[in-house]
């Protein structure tokens, strides 16, 4: 009787010690699947806090890129001693003859550079001249201290965006002060742009298809943060409405009034829960911000996290239920409890392994095979094997990653480093491409004399798509900001970073470097009679045909502001540059546009000046130390003589710069 009731209290104890053994473990799981679960969601978090604040980034840059190019314009224009000249001799005689070509070059501000209006204005801010003529008024108050500003600074002053003071829509304003020979203020430029065709379109646009994302431009005022750009929820006017803020400090113009700037959680206007990134503008008042609703942007991720929460609760279930039979049998049955133990295990690592897409194996050196999870093999379209040949593994490396890959695994065996690295692999099941990450680490058993690497396998295709996705908007936006969306040729900001390069690796080579200014003959009477909609095919064709007739893959074509086009040569001397210019001419020629007034027999022609430099002597000679792009301001200005000759002497026709051309050039633009 004794030894039953001992052997009975063993039992108990037995039974006891597995049913805590197993809470121990089922507590064990349930910190590795939070742990798990936690991870996961900080990585896909900061994915997504990643490219949200790389959309940003790239559209402030874009923005600042937008507002430089305009702050080099108006310093040109005040830097402009022609024109400063010309103003000062049309304020002197008020005639006619001197009004002619003040109103031509306002008029080219608005037709080449784009601005809704020009105006030229006295020192007191009183209204001169516009493109059409004469005309009267008084700036508005705001440019009228900016006016004063620029002035005392010598130089260009921004407005920024307004609205009012007659004008329709948002729009950003600049002056540009002129002065005469003894540094005296005679009067400035005011420049006036429509942000809806010029700023705001540099907001539109994200690298995926999301419902909510979007950016906005703030402007702070003393009432606080003003939507200073068009916004979808609201049909209210830019500069109108005001960002709305809440006693709980939670919303995105609460987080953006004390300071916070980068990435960051608030609601917006509608209370809807997002996840913003806020950046400045360089050298601007101005706020980017990029916003997505948190729900859209963490939706994959509350999904997966539902099917965590399922499998802890399967396992939970098959964990209780595992504890009712251990209280119902005896210590005998261990072995079995065991083994089903193991089982649950085994079962809940491949879940885990097909929910993060990552499989384990282990290369053994000797035998040059492959040992692996379920999940590996399913990665690579193998069915599941207790091993596989290295010929096997290596048959589904993709052919433009096989000889990197063999190579890292060769350095990685014979100096027993690391290995570390992601290629491409065809599944052989079904043919997909993907990407995968392969780690690994050696790993040696003394005894049996084993050498084997052993590591992982995670499929990485959803995140390269990501990257590459994010990859090809930024080089979108960064060659959308240098073309020209007219004749999809260059731009002037294009031409100038190519005309930089350019000319510092002639003045390295001690080679020749060429540019020719083209300008379509007579373009205004064909504007005035063929309709601007019929001026701008025209445009078109001709930009067409100069890019297709230039000839070599290192030449650069580019629209240099209304019907003035512009072609980079380098290496090419001055006959060089003369020939591929009348080449040009007759490309045109060829065309047959009917200009009932041109000057070629009843088709559209062109003028062409052209020059050619040695920007390294041009750089001996010059000791102020001066940047490659005002050096070559020289060759511009020798392009830009050559074809104010051959318009002069009758259009249709090439010029190249020398001496008597610069003489005829200047004595012409005098009288």
């Amino acid at each position: 009787m004794r030894w039953q009731i001992l052997l009975h209290k063993i039992k108990r104890h037995a039974t006891l010690g597995w049913a805590l053994l197993l809470i121990a473990a089922f507590a064990l799981m349930a910190w590795a699947l939070s742990s798990t679960y936690a991870a996961r969601e900080a990585r896909f978090r900061h994915q997504v806090e990643v490219g949200l604040n790389a959309v940003n980034q790239l559209q402030i840059g874009a923005i600042a890129a937008w507002r430089a190019h305009k702050m080099a314009e108006a310093e040109m224009l005040s830097d402009d001693d022609v024109l400063a000249t010309a103003v000062t001799q049309w304020l002197q005689q008020r005639d006619s003859a001197h009004e002619a070509p003040l109103r031509t070059r306002l008029r080219s501000l608005v037709e080449r550079l784009q601005y809704s209006s020009t105006y030229l204005v006295d020192t007191q801010g009183r209204l001169l001249l516009d493109a059409q003529g004469p005309t009267d008024g008084q700036l508005p108050t705001t440019e009228s201290t900016a006016l004063r500003q620029a002035f005392v600074q010598a130089g260009p002053a921004i407005v920024g965006l307004r609205r009012g003071d007659g004008f329709d829509s948002t729009f950003f304003s600049m002056l540009a002060p002129l002065f005469d020979t003894h540094g005296e203020a005679v009067a400035a430029i005011w420049l006036v742009m429509d942000a809806g065709t010029t700023l705001y379109p540099l907001l539109q646009g994200w690298p995926t298809t999301s419902h909510s994302g979007e950016s906005l431009l703030l402007q702070q005022d003393e009432k606080g943060l003003l939507y200073a750009s068009p916004m979808r929820q609201w049909t209210d006017a830019p500069l109108t409405r005001h960002m709305g803020t809440s006693p709980s400090r939670d919303t995105i113009a609460d987080q953006l009034m004390h300071g916070v700037r980068g990435v960051f959680y608030a609601r917006d206007d509608q209370h809807h829960s997002v996840v913003a990134t806020a950046g400045i503008v360089p050298d601007s008042h101005w706020l980017v911000v990029s916003k997505m609703d948190t729900a859209e942007a963490f939706a994959e991720v509350q999904q997966r996290n539902w099917q965590v929460l399922a499998l802890a609760a399967s396992l939970a279930l098959m964990l209780s239920g595992s504890l009712v039979l251990l209280w119902l049998r005896h210590a005998w049955q261990r072995e079995r409890m065991l083994k089903r133990d193991l089982q649950e295990h085994m079962l809940w690592l491949d879940a885990a392994q097909k929910a993060a897409s990552i499989g384990y194996y282990a290369y053994d050196i000797q035998s040059q095979t492959y040992r692996g999870s379920a999940m590996a093999f399913e990665i690579f379209g193998l069915q599941p094997a207790p091993s596989a040949t290295r010929e096997q593994w290596f048959a589904a490396v993709d052919p433009r990653d096989r000889d990197r890959v063999w190579e890292e695994n060769r350095q990685t065996i014979q100096e027993h480093k690391p290995l570390r690295m992601q290629h491409r692999i065809t599944r052989q099941n079904d043919g997909q491409l993907r990407w995968i990450e392969v780690l690994g680490d050696h790993a040696e058993d003394a005894e049996a004399h084993q050498r084997r690497i052993v590591g992982t396998i995670q499929d990485i295709t959803e995140r390269k798509h990501t990257e590459e996705a994010l990859e090809r908007y930024r080089s979108a936006l960064e060659a959308q900001v240098r073309i020209d969306p007219l004749t999809q040729v260059a731009n002037r900001l294009a031409l100038d970073e190519a005309l930089s390069q350019e000319w510092e690796r002639a003045e390295r080579s001690r080679a020749p470097l060429a540019l020719l200014m083209i300008d379509i003959d007579l373009f205004k009477a064909y504007n005035d009679h063929h309709g601007h909609q019929q001026g701008d095919e025209c445009l078109r064709h001709v930009a067409l045909t100069l890019s297709s007739a230039t000839g070599r893959a290192g030449d650069m074509v580019a629209r240099y502001g209304g019907e003035e086009f512009a072609v980079l040569l380098p290496g090419a001397t001055e006959e060089q540059a003369q020939a591929v210019g009348e080449r040009l001419r007759l490309a045109v020629r060829e065309l047959q546009m009917k200009h009932s007034r041109g000057v070629g027999g009843g088709v559209v022609t062109i003028s062409v000046g052209a020059a050619s430099v040695l920007p390294h002597a041009i750089a001996e000679e010059d000791s102020s130390s001066a940047q490659p792009l005002q050096l070559a301001a020289e060759l511009i200005r020798q392009a830009d003589a050559a074809l104010y000759a051959a318009k002069q002497r009758g259009r249709d026709q090439v010029q190249t710069w020398n001496a008597q051309t610069e003489r005829f050039a200047t004595l012409n633009r005098k009288t």
